[in-house]
């Protein structure tokens, strides 16, 4: 009797052991209600591929300043991707007089001058990609993302 009274207890033991532990709970995630995002997305030129499929997304904070963004950029070998890059940092925003319009000029990456990008809101719907010294790229091809 002793022996099957040990056994049961030897054996509930071992399978209390091999119980999972209760799952920790986890902070929830707070989004911000108020916190907001535009996407701009369009294809740009490529030098040495068919294209780059970008998409600008630019995050601002409950009192509509920059906060981060982030940018993708597919490069595209015929109809496949070949290559896939994603950027995240820190940008801002500035007011540029231009043909006297007054337009917004954001800067992806200000603090650090070779990964630094220009655009130029020109549109209500629309960025332009500007060169590394602020000025529209002369040229026949599109450098233009569209709102989403």
């Amino acid at each position: 009797m002793k022996k099957v009274f040990l056994a049961g207890i030897a054996s509930m033991a071992l399978l209390a052991g091999c119980q999972s532990p209760p799952p920790v709970e986890e902070e929830p995630v707070v989004i911000n209600p108020t916190a907001q995002k535009v996407i701009y997305s369009g294809m740009l030129p490529c030098a040495d591929c068919s294209g780059i499929r970008t998409t600008l997304t630019l995050y601002r904070d409950q009192f509509d300043a920059p906060t981060r963004f982030m940018l993708r950029e597919e490069y595209l070998q015929g109809s496949t991707v070949g290559l896939t890059a994603v950027e995240r940092g820190d940008w801002t925003q500035d007011s540029l007089v231009k043909n006297d319009r007054q337009m917004d000029l954001y800067t992806i990456n200000p603090e650090t001058p070779d990964a630094r990008r220009l655009y130029l809101r020109d549109a209500v719907n629309a960025v332009e990609q500007l060169d590394k010294n602020g000025e529209v790229i002369e040229s026949n091809l599109n450098y233009r993302l569209l709102r989403k």
